[in-house]
Order: C-alpha cells, then sequence, then structure tokens
C-alpha cells in the first residue's frame, strides 16, 4: 500500500516512559485520523519503552507512521532532551512540524486543535498555553513547582518584551511550528525548553495560541527538578549573548547608561576647566548622543548593518531625530506629575525617564535602524499612492514567501556545551 506523504510531523522525546506510549499514541491516532502524520519518537530509555514502541510500529496503518530512534547510552544523548528534538527536526518531513511530551501531561487530542489553527490561521507557530482563558497548569506538581513555572515566565517575558511580552506560555513544551521558520538557523538550546529556543532564534510573524489543560502525570517520574530552572537562567543568558534582537530593548538601556555616563564626564571637566555653561551642555549632550548612537550600531543593532557611508549618515541624522521626542516625552511626563502635585519630583523624573526611553526606543527600532528593506518597502509603496501610514501598513503584510516544502534535513541542533 503506498504511505502518504506526511502533512504532520509530530516529535516525542522519550525517556523511560514506557507505560504511557500506548496510550499517547492512541489519543494521537484518534485526533489525528484523517491527516497523514509521523511520529518520530527519539527515545533515551533505559527500561522497555523502545520495545513497546517497535510493537506498536508494527501495527501502525499508513496515516500514522511511528518512526524511531533510540540513542544508546554515551555520546549519543549527551545535551538530552534539546539534542533529542534535533534529531526529530532532522527527520521531520511534514510542513508542519509539532513537539509534545511523552508523559501525557500535554494532552495530545488537543495536537489537533494546534494543527487546525495553523491551517486556518497560516500560522509560523502555534502554541499551547496554560495561562489563557481555557487553559490551567493544575497539573504541575505543588505550590513551589507552580510558583517557579510561572516566575520564569514573567522572568523571559522581561527579558525579551520584544518578542514575548504578548506570548502568555513561551516555556511551554507543546507547540508547534512551520517548519520553514528553522531553516538555516543554528540552534543551541540549553535544557528543555525549545520553544524558547525557536521563539527568540526564528523569524516569525504570525503566532496563534490554543490553550490547555497541563494534566497531572499518571505514570513514570517527572523530570522536571531546581537543576532544569537554574538551566533556563543559563539557557536566556545564553541568547541575550548570541542573538542581536533579544533583550534589545535592555541593550538599548544599558546603552543608554553609558551614554549617561560620557555626558557627565565631559560635563564635568568642561566646568572644571572653566568652559563656558551652555557651551560645555551642548558638547557633553552632543558627545552622549553620538556615543549611544555609535555603541547602539555595533551593539544593540549589530544584525541591521548600515551600507556605506550614506547609510550611517543618515542614520546618525534620524538618531538625534529620534532622541527629541523621548525628550519631550520625558519633560512632559516630569512636568504633568508635579505641577499638578501628583507625585514627588523623584517619582516624577523616574517616570519620565521611562517614558522618554521607551518612545526613543520605538522610533529607534521602527525607523533609525529599521532594516533596510523596509525602508524601500515604504517608499515603493508610498510611489504607489499610498499614505505613509497605509504605506507602513503595506509594508508589514509583504512577508518572505514561504520556501517550497522540501524534505531537507534541517541544521543539527547543538547540544549543551
Amino acid at each position: 500500500m503506498r504511505v502518504s506523504k506526511p502533512q504532520l510531523s509530530v516529535i516525542v522525546p522519550t525517556r523511560n516512559e514506557c507505560a504511557n506510549i500506548a496510550p499517547l499514541i492512541d489519543a494521537l491516532s484518534q485526533a489525528l485520523h484523517d491527516i497523514p502524520t509521523e511520529i518520530i519518537m527519539v527515545d533515551d530509555s533505559d527500561d522497555a519503552t523502545p520495545e513497546v514502541i517497535k510493537h506498536i510500529m508494527a501495527r501502525a496503518d499508513t496515516d500514522l507512521q511511528v518512526r524511531l530512534v533510540h540513542r544508546q547510552p554515551g555520546p549519543d544523548r549527551a545535551g538530552g532532551l534539546a539534542t533529542a528534538v534535533s534529531q526529530g527536526f532532522q527527520l521531520a518531513q511534514a510542513r508542519y512540524v509539532a513537539v509534545l511530551d511523552a508523559d501525557l501531561q500535554h494532552p495530545p487530542e488537543r495536537l489537533r486543535a494546534l494543527y487546525d489553527e495553523a491551517i486556518a490561521g497560516d500560522a509560523d507557530v502555534v502554541l499551547a498555553t496554560r495561562y489563557r482563558a481555557g487553559g490551567s497548569y493544575d497539573g504541575l506538581d505543588g505550590f513551589s513547582r507552580r510558583l517557579i513555572s510561572v516566575g520564569l515566565k514573567w522572568v523571559a517575558k522581561i527579558v525579551f518584551p520584544d518578542q514575548l511580552m504578548r506570548v502568555s506560555d513561551p516555556l511551554g513544551g507543546f507547540f508547534l511550528v512551520r517548519r520553514s521558520i528553522i531553516k538555516g538557523v543554528t540552534l543551541r538550546p540549553i535544557g528543555y525548553k525549545i520553544a524558547l529556543e525557536l521563539l527568540i532564534r526564528c523569524h516569525w510573524v504570525r503566532l496563534v495560541e490554543v490553550p490547555y489543560h497541563f494534566q497531572a502525570r499518571t505514570a513514570g517520574e517527572s523530570k522536571a527538578n531546581f537543576k532544569q530552572g537554574v538551566l533556563v537562567l543559563r539557557h536566556m543568558w545564553r541568547l541575550v549573548r548570541e542573538v542581536p534582537a533579544a533583550a534589545r530593548f535592555w541593550k538599548f538601556c544599558l546603552v543608554g547608561a553609558s551614554g549617561v555616563l560620557v555626558n557627565f564626564a565631559l560635563f564635568w571637566l568642561a566646568l572644571h576647566t572653566n568652559r563656558p555653561l551652555w557651551p560645555a551642555w551642548i558638547v557633553a549632550t552632543e558627545a552622549s548622543v553620538l556615543s549611544n548612537f555609535f555603541i547602539n550600531s555595533l551593539l544593540t543593532w549589530r544584525d541591521v548593518a548600515a551600507q556605506g557611508k550614506r547609510d550611517w549618515v543618515t542614520r546618525a541624522a534620524l538618531y538625534h531625530a529620534a532622541v527629541l521626542p523621548g525628550v519631550a516625552i520625558s519633560f512632559a511626563v516630569f512636568a504633568g506629575l508635579t505641577l499638578n502635585h501628583y507625585q514627588t519630583p523623584y517619582f516624577a523624573q523616574a517616570a519620565g525617564v521611562i517614558a522618554g526611553v521607551i518612545v526613543s526606543y520605538l522610533l529607534s527600532r521602527n525607523v533609525v535602524f529599521a532594516p533596510r528593506e523596509d525602508w524601500q518597502r515604504i517608499h515603493a509603496a508610498q510611489q504607489q499612492g499610498f499614505s505613509l501610514e497605509d504605506a507602513l501598513a503595506a509594508s508589514t503584510d509583504m512577508d518572505l514567501e514561504e520556501e517550497p516544502d522540501t524534505a531537507t534535513p534541517l541544521p543539527q541542533m547543538a547540544g549543551q556545551v
């Protein structure tokens, strides 16, 4: 009988889950009965799990192909779940690839909802979420584990606000992605949070969330522990260091802080060498603006390189222009809070600075350091008669076309280092 090309690949990393394999496969078979699906089991077990999988493979129908990769103890298992999912991505052939755990805490029947949302919304990423209406995290074992889960979620959202602030469950392990968004991307996760790795390193446009109830484990032992929480923090730090777009807002703030030091140092030097007050202020301010511009160009937006002297001059001019609204907003917030006696001067000053930094960052991100192709798209839309607002909207709709779907293996995910 001819085997259908899969429309969905499901990666299931397993370790000592022999009691959960049969109910998992049965649930997936019922939920995906009319979708040609391949289930890729990447197994690091020391119990009877591989034998159970082989028994199921012998009876699987052609619309639910089960494949087993059993990794022997030793170097093959280095990196744990991270490299297990990597091998699954290498073998996946379908347009969409899903990942879920084998312990049934991710309800397999909800995978159908993720797939349907991806197709209906042409989504790049579909996340199963415990933290929206209709979902729950009741299956987390104990108050401490729930506290750690929610705490780490908010740490991730705060560290990576551009990518994650509107994502309710960025550290979940139950998700589906368009396979093409991973092509050409070197993935280097630490630990279990593969979704975080994909959300930060990959270019995606459309993300959809589907609520689900995180189930209590009924068999086997949980792999979650305090060490895994530490690995999540290490993982975040690696992303901050290696991905230019990761934590860009905080990099921008650090550069701004360095500019303050430059400003005060030059201002102090000018006053202590008997220079006039206002020229000293102008020189110190301009030096700090230029310092911030060059450091942001070389560090914060190092992935958006200027092309030639003209780009540098244009960006420098735009950066100076972007600073002014931030200063104006900062002053307006400060004046509004102090003149009406709503807050103390120190609180008003802090609120004004925060508002000014956010405005300056948004202008820098969306105007000064916008990719060159964005400028070209906006200009082309204006040439066609669009208003500036419509041109901006049109440029965001001109997404990169998806590459043809092929079975080319994806880059190998590096293990923990």
